[in-house]
């Protein structure tokens, strides 16, 4: 018998924290606000920019079971400092392959909504893909030279 009442009991607790988070989304409290942070101020740095050529992006785009359309896309990366270029350099195939994952699913997004490629949104994409995985403040910009699709 004592089994079946804390049974109900933690049903009834799941019940409750679930209908509350639904609430808190809902009405945009909590953790779920939408508080805008401040942008912070970018810095700039002592050193010019350094421009690093990447390989080509090919990436392929799929619809139903066959490759509809392949985009390619010609790139250069920018690093802050010459510091900053042997870690872009030293780490340029873990952040091609970053690339590569990331507009593989948000490209056929873009041409959904879209029709259409703009390499600002592009550019802007992999700028914070690039700091997610070298760390904020190495890369200073990237710089899509052409963008191809077949």
């Amino acid at each position: 018998m004592d089994v079946k009442k804390l049974v109900i009991v933690f049903a009834v607790f799941l019940m409750l924290t679930g209908g509350t988070v639904s609430v808190l989304k809902w009405m945009k409290l909590g953790p779920f606000s939408d508080v805008v942070k401040p942008v912070e101020e970018e810095v700039i740095p002592d050193e010019p920019p350094v421009a690093i050529d990447m390989d080509r992006l090919t990436i392929p785009i799929f619809a139903e079971d066959r490759v509809a359309a392949t985009v390619l896309i010609d790139l250069k990366v920018e690093a802050v400092g010459t510091e900053n270029q042997e870690i872009v350099t030293k780490l340029l195939p873990r952040l091609s392959d970053a690339f590569f994952k990331d507009l593989y699913v948000f490209i056929p997004r873009v041409i959904r909504r879209q029709n259409k490629l703009s390499t600002d949104i592009l550019a802007e994409r992999m700028k914070l893909t690039g700091d997610k995985v070298l760390g904020p403040g190495v890369l200073h910009n990237v710089i899509i030279v052409e963008v191809t699709e077949r």
